[in-house]
């Protein structure tokens, strides 16, 4: 009969393994509760309260908003908190796993005298070219609005209808890529240990889309000006032309060498491999500081380059469309 253990203290064993911030976030005073009644009910429902909170409620939206906001009361070991964190670093990977590009493939391929490291190094080039040199080139030699000044306001309602409308297009483009391909970037950047100078690719491929977004949107505000008087179909095309500068990275990747970039990533991006080793926990558990913070930092990260990207686009689509 010694062996048995009482009502409070299953609940108070269980309260000092989850930790006091589940107190914090269930929505009791104290974990151990105060009566032999009362404990087992709040055990069990501490026993519940991750996958509960997984699926809603205040109290787990509540945990997660502190994790997100960076809270002092956010703590990796509450279950609640490590929930959300595995989910966030499980998406993170499924987006860096769908964008197969160019630099992801650098990443990870074989680095020896061969094709391999051939192909590697002509698309990189290429990639880096197109995505980057060739709207910069648009830029500094003003060609598009040489002779049209960066502001003449002549065109006709219907060519500003369809500047705004391809320009929003350009926008919600540029918007999905960084949902995307930088949060993908951001995940290898931070949960895939290669060594450095395989961390050089992942950090010149983050550094290449901001420029890339940012002398494309250039470029096409000139194009569009300087062409507003001409056909409908060639506002088209120029649009068409910078949104493939966007994605370039990825449109050369052939079928063959996305699918075993794919497959190497997924390797090399098990839970337990994360983060130099140090994993993201299991299920149901806390989840390593480390991994923690990383998450925390990359999702704030996300947020913040999303809400310039939403106000300077808006700003941007006024401008072309009352320019042109």
């Amino acid at each position: 009969s010694s062996a048995r253990v009482s009502g409070s203290d299953r609940g108070a064993t269980f309260g000092e393994r989850v930790g006091p911030s589940c107190s914090r976030y269930g929505g009791a005073s104290d974990p151990r509760g105060s009566g032999g009644g009362g404990a087992p009910a709040r055990a069990v429902e501490l026993r519940r309260g991750p996958a509960e909170h997984r699926g809603g409620g205040e109290e787990g939206e509540e945990a997660q908003g502190s994790a997100v906001k960076g809270s002092s009361d956010a703590d990796p070991d509450d279950p609640v908190c490590a929930t959300w964190a595995r989910k966030e670093i499980l998406g993170a990977k499924g987006s860096a796993l769908a964008t197969k590009t160019i630099f992801s493939h650098c990443f990870v391929t074989r680095w020896s005298l061969g094709f391999h490291a051939a192909y590697a190094m002509l698309m990189l080039f290429l990639a880096i070219t197109v995505q980057v040199a060739v709207p910069m080139i648009i830029i500094a030699t003003r060609q598009p609005i040489s002779s049209t000044g960066s502001c003449p306001n002549k065109s006709s309602t219907e060519t500003k209808i369809i500047g705004f409308t391809l320009s929003l297009y350009f926008v919600v483009q540029t918007i999905s890529l960084c949902i995307n391909k930088l949060r993908g970037l951001g995940f290898l950047h931070m949960f895939v240990e290669l060594g450095f100078a395989r961390s050089l690719f992942i950090k010149l491929a983050i550094f290449s889309q901001f420029c890339g977004m940012a002398a494309a949107g250039g470029a096409q505000f000139m194009l569009f000006i300087g062409n507003a008087n001409g056909a409908f179909v060639v506002l088209v095309l120029q649009s068409l032309a910078m949104t493939f500068c966007l994605t370039v990275d990825q449109n050369i990747v052939g079928h063959q060498i996305g699918s075993w970039t794919q497959a190497r990533l997924s390797a090399l991006s098990e839970p337990s491999l994360l983060n130099d080793g140090i994993g993201i926990g299991r299920e149901g558990g806390s989840i390593p500081t480390s991994s923690f913070d990383k998450i925390r930092l990359l999702v704030l990260g996300e947020k913040v380059v999303l809400a310039t990207i939403i106000t300077t686009g808006a700003g941007w689509i006024i401008a072309v469309t009352y320019c042109m």
